[in-house]
């Protein structure tokens, strides 16, 4: 689940770290317990399973009908909610995390219906929490306004820097012949194709990076959707299909590589509640071009060139300033290495705790 995999996996060990006393909870489907059981801080959690939750269809409606009373069976203190959909009516102390209202204020970010059931489901769950956590300030006030709750019931936790990423990362070469990314320089957009994260301006921005640098090439990594069709057909209409990359899904070796492969990093969204793959190449070294909107330019601080992403030109002119010098691109790795260091999970975890005591007071 990107982003909220990454939180779940990286809070609750700094959790356990700096509260050895809790007991937890994690209330899984049975894929949730395959994964989670790999890592090695699960033996601090006990992992919960139920018939009826998790369930492909019905998972919003069983997390807002069935998780309180199971909460209530294991005698939980309070109940964090990671992912929108939390008890409609808590009867145990309830805390919702709500990253983003992407799916509110962006029309096309979700089909219709499920815009309509997180609308009856998710917002009336949030307003009978006793506490929200979001993400960013951006993200705080946007969550106040479109949900109608006080300012002063929202907590904001700012993430972590991400993943640590594994021991061994991909090798470069192998990278470029297997997925056909040439020779030259490469930009690296680590995206959902989904309307607001706005890879289609990416796209149209590549031709212009390629006047300026003919041997460039943009891979996307992401879950197939639609989208991503339109996308490949796209480029092939601008004549840099073969310039442009979708290579599915990759394992975490393999992003490592392309990580460290990329001579430029861009997140073109939209709308984000907090932008952790910015923070994912700050930290490994890789100068950032981002979307000057939302929650994003809180995130990215002065490390950034930061572009409008409704105009594909400001793209373009972002990528190419850093591709075609390398002093910037140089300066840009260095300010965004300290810009990562600032954000630890550690502070998530802490911030977190305090959310949680409100809450119980």
């Amino acid at each position: 689940m990107g982003g909220i995999e990454t939180y779940v996996r990286q809070l609750l060990p700094a959790l356990l770290e700096l509260r050895p006393d809790l007991r937890v909870s994690m209330f899984v489907n049975p894929l949730g317990h395959e994964l989670i059981s790999s890592e090695q801080w699960s033996t601090g959690v006990e992992l919960v399973t139920h018939r009826y939750l998790g369930i492909r269809g019905t998972r919003a409606l069983g997390e807002s009908l069935l998780l309180d009373r199971a909460a209530r069976k294991r005698g939980c203190d309070l109940l964090l909610s990671v992912a929108l959909t939390a008890p409609l009516r808590p009867t145990v102390p309830s805390v919702v995390m709500v990253a983003d209202v992407t799916w509110l204020r962006e029309p096309d970010a979700v089909p219709r219906k499920t815009r309509a059931l997180w609308r009856t489901l998710v917002i009336p769950a949030a307003r009978r929490a006793r506490r929200l956590i979001a993400i960013s300030e951006a993200a705080r006030a946007e969550i106040a306004a479109d949900f109608r709750v006080p300012l002063d019931r929202i907590d904001v936790t700012p993430l972590g820097p991400g993943t640590d990423g594994p021991l061994e990362a991909t090798d470069a070469d192998e990278l470029r012949d297997r997925l056909g990314l040439g020779a030259g320089p490469v930009i690296l957009a680590v995206s959902a194709f989904l309307a607001h994260k706005n890879v289609s301006r990416l796209v149209e921005a590549l031709p212009s990076i390629r006047e300026a640098v003919p041997d460039a090439t943009l891979v996307v990594p992401g879950n197939w959707t639609p989208l991503r069709d339109e996308l490949a057909a796209r480029a092939e209409a601008l004549g840099i299909g073969e310039a442009v990359v979708f290579p599915d899904w990759v394992d975490a070796a393999d992003l490592e590589g392309l990580y460290r492969t990329a001579a430029c990093f861009v997140l073109p969204s939209l709308r984000e509640g907090f932008g952790l793959p910015v923070l994912e190449a700050m930290r490994r070294g890789v100068p950032v071009a981002c979307s000057n909107t939302s929650a994003v330019p809180e995130v990215a601080g002065d490390a950034a060139l930061l572009f409008d992403p409704k105009r594909h030109q400001t793209i373009a002119k972002a990528v190419t300033a850093i591709l075609g010098n390398a002093d910037l691109a140089a300066d840009l790795a260095e300010r965004g290495r300290s810009r990562a260091a600032l954000f630890t999970w550690r502070r998530t975890a802490e911030q977190t705790l305090s959310s949680f005591e409100r809450a119980l007071a």
